[in-house]
């Protein structure tokens, strides 16, 4: 996982936005606005590309705030929905979100 945010994140120019703050825990988005996709999608993100790549998820109980980004939620289903479909990374093996 580690690696692979390396990869992705490494010599590019990333803008991060911040989504919401709960005392000193920041949750954010990181944006590469010169990517294509961005222009095309508002919501693309490493963040999605992390998700949708089965290395990252969402804790949909812990994050409150989510309700407020319904088009970021979508975007972030439909990342897990792929990742969960192409069996990519914590998928591999099956849902791990199944008893959620």
């Amino acid at each position: 996982m580690i690696e692979r945010f390396r990869a992705l994140a490494f010599g590019r120019n990333l803008v991060a936005n911040v989504d919401h703050r709960e005392g000193p825990l920041v949750h954010l988005r990181l944006i590469d606005p010169t990517d294509p996709a961005v222009a095309q999608d508002p919501y693309a993100s490493i963040n999605a590309d992390l998700v949708r790549e089965g290395l990252a998820t969402v804790d949909r109980k812990g994050c409150r705030y989510l309700a407020a980004y319904p088009a970021m939620a979508k975007k972030l289903q439909e990342s897990i929905a792929t990742a969960k479909r192409d069996r990519a990374g914590m998928f591999e093996f099956g849902d791990v979100e199944e008893d959620d």
